[in-house]
């Protein structure tokens, strides 16, 4: 059943992205993650490596090394369904939570790139990202949009993953097709 028709907590900002990606990560996370989403947008890490340890969730972006706008919302239950019309990309995943501050990280800079969106108990979440503007690239000039995200999390009353939408050709060569 979707929630009210406002997030509890919303944060809009940017992420320097490197190595085509950043992540969701608890506290204590460090940035960065080895793996890229199977699904070309989202996904949870691979393999439990002990410098990864936090990393929650990993996203894959068009452009190696640079800034990405984010819009990330935290909801007390299900959102309303996307509308994916102006999206490239769009899907769900569900992850385990360990609790605490919920962070976006990008860049292993000191200190790190990173976007804050408050505590979060632990437990079993939906996270949906959506993608925009993702197939420029390093080739992306000043008057280009800026690739852009929304994220959404929420406590999960379902599981598993869901591609909603994947349009972008950044998308599919992650996917390797």
């Amino acid at each position: 059943m979707a929630s009210s028709a406002a997030p509890a907590v919303r944060v809009t900002g940017t992420v320097t992205v490197e190595y085509n990606r950043f992540t969701v990560a608890a506290p204590g996370a460090s940035p960065g993650c080895l793996d890229l989403p199977r699904n070309g947008l989202v996904g949870a890490p691979l393999e439990a490596r002990p410098f990864e340890a936090g990393t929650v969730a990993v996203i894959a972006t068009g452009v190696a090394y640079d800034e990405v706008a984010v819009t990330a919302e935290v909801w007390t239950g299900e959102p309303p369904a996307l509308d994916t019309t102006g999206w490239q990309d769009a899907a769900v995943i569900t992850v385990d939570w360990p609790g605490g501050q919920v962070r976006l990280l990008g860049e292993d800079t000191v200190p790190p790139s990173e976007l804050p969106l408050g505590g979060l108990p632990a437990g079993r979440y939906r996270l949906l990202v959506a993608g925009r503007h993702r197939d420029e690239g390093e080739a992306r000039s000043g008057a280009m949009p800026v690739e852009e995200y929304l994220i959404r999390l929420w406590p999960a009353s379902s599981t598993g993953e869901r591609v909603l939408k994947a349009t972008s050709a950044t998308g599919a060569m992650w996917r390797g097709g």
